[in-house]
């Protein structure tokens, strides 16, 4: 499952998750065509500054779990 699918799956969990998704769902400047790693990288990003990013992390390890992917660790680039 890609990650612009899963992310259209858990828009409808009354959850956290689910709320996150919508959130995802609605921002305007979602980059839903780039690369897995740049949306991951982005809603890593976004969700620090908002204050969300340990729903993120537990969003990130759904998908993970869903798609039987190893766990890694984004490594944030210095500007």
């Amino acid at each position: 499952m890609t990650i612009n699918k899963f992310i259209k799956a858990c828009a409808s969990y009354d959850s956290p998750i689910g709320d996150l998704a919508n959130d995802i769902l609605g921002d305007k400047n979602f980059p839903s065509r780039k690369s897995e790693r740049e949306i991951l990288e982005y809603l890593d990003t976004q969700t620090i500054r908002g204050g969300t990013n340990d729903v993120f992390q537990q969003f990130l390890a759904e998908y993970r779990k869903k798609n039987n992917i190893k766990p890694i660790k984004i490594t944030r680039r210095k500007k």
